[in-house]
């Protein structure tokens, strides 16, 4: 467990600034979070089609 404790910490540390910046924008994070889970989901999707084309 002081692994994952370490790393919550470098992520928190990390991660502090940009949340003051997205406390004053909520839209912009809005947006990043939308454009993040877009791309997973289109890396997913086109996984899962390419694999069913393939059998």
């Amino acid at each position: 467990m002081p692994a994952a404790s370490a790393g919550l910490f470098i992520i928190d540390f990390i991660a502090r600034p940009f949340a003051k910046i997205f406390e004053k924008m909520p839209f912009v994070a809005l947006l990043l979070c939308l454009m993040i889970y877009g791309v997973v989901a289109y890396f997913i999707v086109k996984t899962t089609f390419l694999a069913d084309q393939h059998d």
